[in-house]
């Protein structure tokens, strides 16, 4: 399977409902991979072979630094394209919780 090209397809199927353009490159896009025991997202899809896939984990908040992972291909469940603009909302989400609150 192909992802490179799966990501381009669900990105124009995406911009077409959404009516504006869609990103052509695929390095342009924030993805998402669910495995078996564990999800990475937002994500940057770097390449892939036959057997596996290499991403860049783009970490939440800018205290961690990115990770670049390859891990196999045949561990997918399921994998997708993020919407940017729910990614900024969701971040102005957890901008508005106060840490204190979560250890009432």
């Amino acid at each position: 399977m192909n992802i490179k090209e799966k990501f381009l397809e669900m990105e124009k199927q995406f911009a077409k409902e959404s009516s504006r353009e869609p990103v052509e490159n695929v390095e342009d896009l924030l993805v998402t991979f669910i495995f078996k025991f564990q999800f990475f997202e937002p994500c940057k899809y770097l390449s892939e072979d036959d057997e596996w896939v290499t991403f860049m984990l783009i970490p939440a908040n800018e205290v961690m630094g990115s990770q670049v992972m390859t891990l196999r291909k045949s561990e997918i469940v399921s994998f997708g394209v993020l919407d940017g603009k729910s990614l900024e909302r969701l971040d102005e989400m957890i901008n508005e919780i106060e840490p204190e609150s979560l250890y009432q």
